[in-house]
C-alpha cells in the first residue's frame, strides 16, 4: 500500500527532468525572440503574430494529439515532438526575413502541440491518484526552475553573444531530454481498437474555459513584457544584466516556494482551495502591471503573478484529470492544453493589436477583466453544484 502511494519514483523523476529540459530550452526564446522580430523589421503587432501563431498552431493540432496519445501510446508521440522541436531550434539561425520566421514558428508549434501534453499525461499515469494535485505541483516546480534559468540564460547569451547563440543554446539544452524521456517506462496500454479514441474531452471543457480566461493574460505578459519595459524605460542594468531578466528569477522562485503548498491544499481541501485565490492573484498581477513604471514594482508583479499561476494552473490541470476517465486521460489533458495555449495565442495576437492601437495600460486592464470573468464563472459553478451531484472540486 505504501509503495502504491509512493510519489518520487524513478519514472516520475525522469519525466520531471525531461520537462525541465524541454521548458528550459523553450524559455531561452521567451525573453529574446521579441527583439529578434523587431530586428527583422517587425512591429509590436508583428511580435504578437510571431508569438501567437506558435500557440494557435498547437491549438489546431492538439485534438489529434489527444486522440493519438490514447490510441497509440505516450512515448512514440513524445519522441516525435522532441525531434520536431530540435529541428526548429537548428533552423532558427538561418532566418533573415520575418515570413520565414513565421514559418519556423509554425513548425515549432507542431512539435509543441505534442510534447507538454505527452509529458503531462505520462505524469498522470505514473503518480498515485490520491497525490495527483501534489504531484502536479512538484512536476510544475521543474518547469519553474526552467523558467528561472531559461529566460535569464537567453538574455545572457544575447547580451554577451548573439541570436545564434540563443538558438544553439536552446538546441543543446534539449538534447539530453531524449535520453531521460526514453528511460521512462510506458505505463499505459493503448486501446486495441485504435479508431475510437476521443479527440476532445467533454469533461475538460469546463476547466479548459476557466484556464483560458487566465491564460489570455499570461500570453500577454510573456509576449509583451520585454517590449513594455523598453517602452516605459525600465531597461537599465542590474548586476551587469538587463533589469527585466530578474523578473523571471523572482517569478520562478515564487513558483518554487508556493507550488507544493498549493498542491497539498488542493488535495486536502479540494481544487477550489487553490483555483479561487490563484485566479484573483493573476487578475491582481495584470492590474498592477498596467501601472508599472519602475523596477521594484516590476519585481512585485512577478511575485503576485507567479503566486497566482502556481496556484491556478496545476490545480485546474489536476481538476481536469479528476473529471476524466483513465482511457480518456490523454484527450482530457490535450483539451486542457488546447484551452491553455488558445488563451496564450489570443493573448499574444489580439493584445498585440490592442497595444499597437491603444496602450499597454488598456491592454493589461482588459486582461485583468477577462481573468476576473473566469473567476466569477468558477464561483458560479461552485454555487450551482453545491448539492454534491458532481465530482469533488
Amino acid at each position: 500500500m505504501l509503495e502504491q502511494e509512493r510519489l518520487w519514483t524513478r519514472d516520475f523523476l525522469f519525466v520531471d527532468i525531461t520537462s525541465f529540459l524541454v521548458f528550459g530550452s523553450f524559455y531561452y526564446l521567451l525573453s529574446t525572440l521579441q527583439y529578434y522580430v523587431l530586428q527583422l523589421g517587425g512591429s509590436v503587432a508583428s511580435v504578437g503574430l510571431v508569438m501567437g501563431i506558435f500557440t494557435l498552431v498547437a491549438v489546431a493540432v492538439r485534438p489529434i494529439v489527444g486522440q493519438l496519445l490514447d490510441t497509440r501510446g505516450r512515448h512514440l508521440l513524445l519522441m516525435f515532438g522532441l525531434i520536431v522541436i530540435l529541428v526548429s531550434f537548428i533552423i532558427y539561425p538561418l532566418v533573415h526575413q520575418l515570413w520565414w520566421l513565421i514559418f519556423i514558428r509554425i513548425l515549432h508549434g507542431i512539435g509543441w502541440s505534442v510534447v507538454p501534453v505527452a509529458i503531462s499525461t505520462i505524469v498522470a499515469d505514473v503518480v498515485p491518484g490520491k497525490r495527483r494535485g501534489e504531484a502536479m505541483g512538484y512536476y510544475s516546480n521543474f518547469m519553474d526552475v526552467a523558467m528561472a534559468i531559461g529566460p535569464f540564460a537567453g538574455v545572457l547569451l544575447l547580451q554577451f553573444g548573439n541570436y545564434k547563440a540563443v538558438f544553439w543554446g536552446a538546441a543543446l539544452t534539449l538534447l539530453p531530454a531524449f535520453a531521460f524521456a526514453g528511460s521512462v517506462h510506458e505505463r499505459y496500454q493503448p486501446k486495441l481498437d485504435r479508431s475510437t479514441g476521443s479527440r476532445l474531452s467533454r469533461a475538460a471543457l469546463l476547466p479548459g474555459f476557466v484556464m483560458m480566461t487566465a491564460s489570455i493574460g499570461y500570453g500577454c505578459v510573456v509576449s509583451f513584457l520585454p517590449t513594455l519595459v523598453m517602452d516605459r524605460g525600465i531597461s537599465g542594468n542590474f548586476l551587469g544584466l538587463s533589469d527585466y531578466a530578474f523578473y523571471y528569477i523572482v517569478y520562478a522562485l515564487t513558483l518554487l516556494l508556493t507550488r507544493g503548498i498549493w498542491g497539498r491544499l488542493s488535495d486536502k481541501y479540494g481544487r477550489k482551495a487553490a483555483i479561487m485565490p490563484g485566479l484573483l492573484l493573476l487578475a491582481g498581477g495584470t492590474f498592477l502591471l498596467a501601472y508599472t513604471w519602475s523596477f521594484p514594482i516590476l519585481l512585485l508583479v512577478g511575485v503576485i503573478y507567479a503566486a497566482g499561476f502556481g496556484a491556478a494552473q496545476p490545480s485546474i490541470l489536476a481538476w481536469t484529470v479528476d473529471r476524466a476517465g483513465h482511457t480518456e486521460r490523454g484527450a482530457a489533458v490535450s483539451t486542457f492544453f488546447i484551452a491553455f495555449d488558445g488563451g496564450l495565442g489570443l493573448g499574444a495576437l489580439l493584445m498585440g493589436m490592442v497595444i499597437q492601437h491603444f496602450s499597454y495600460e488598456v491592454t493589461f486592464l482588459a486582461t485583468t477583466l477577462i481573468t476576473f470573468v473566469g473567476f466569477l464563472f468558477y464561483v458560479y459553478y461552485l454555487y450551482s453544484t453545491r448539492s454534491g451531484k458532481v465530482r469533488r472540486v
